[in-house]
């Protein structure tokens, strides 16, 4: 994962996890709780908010330190630019294309086309392809403000 737009620091928030649960991923979203937690996504479960985690959970010391002390850092800015690779998105991607976060089995957290899934149900809609490199491998994506839509 790589943010193509500068940040400031109210953009970038500090949540409180699990550190026993949840597996920090760059680029991959979370779910948030009632209480303001973030969580991994749970395979067939719509959650009705979700956020970018930008921390990681690697061997590092230094960049699993957050996620021990039960802190993850996220994007939660709209308009931001964001280029991700097949760890974070899954499936046919094209430019233009809504994207809302995968609750399936294998791609848990991953965005995916609203016009290629095969989900069903309330799901919430958080960012729009701008540009594809299928040859690479990668798409860029621009937050947009989340709504929540059916997927038939």
């Amino acid at each position: 994962m790589e943010v193509l737009t500068p940040l400031s620091k109210l953009e970038r928030v500090s949540r409180k996890v699990d550190p026993t649960t949840f597996v920090a991923t760059p680029g991959i979203w979370g779910a948030i709780g009632a209480n303001g937690e973030i969580a991994n996504v749970s395979t067939g479960v719509e959650a009705p908010v979700n956020k970018l985690v930008m921390s990681s959970a690697s061997a590092n010391k230094y960049e699993s330190h957050d996620v021990e002390v039960g802190r993850v850092t996220t994007l939660e800015s709209v308009g931001a630019r964001v280029k991700v690779d097949a760890d974070g998105y899954d499936g046919t991607v094209n430019q233009g294309d809504l994207l809302v976060v995968s609750s399936a089995s294998g791609t848990k957290g991953k965005l995916v086309s609203v016009a290629e899934t095969a989900e069903t149900g309330d799901f919430e809609h958080v960012a729009r392809c701008e540009e594809v490199n299928t040859t690479q491998g990668w798409i860029i994506y621009r937050t947009i403000s989340p709504y929540v839509a059916t997927l038939a």
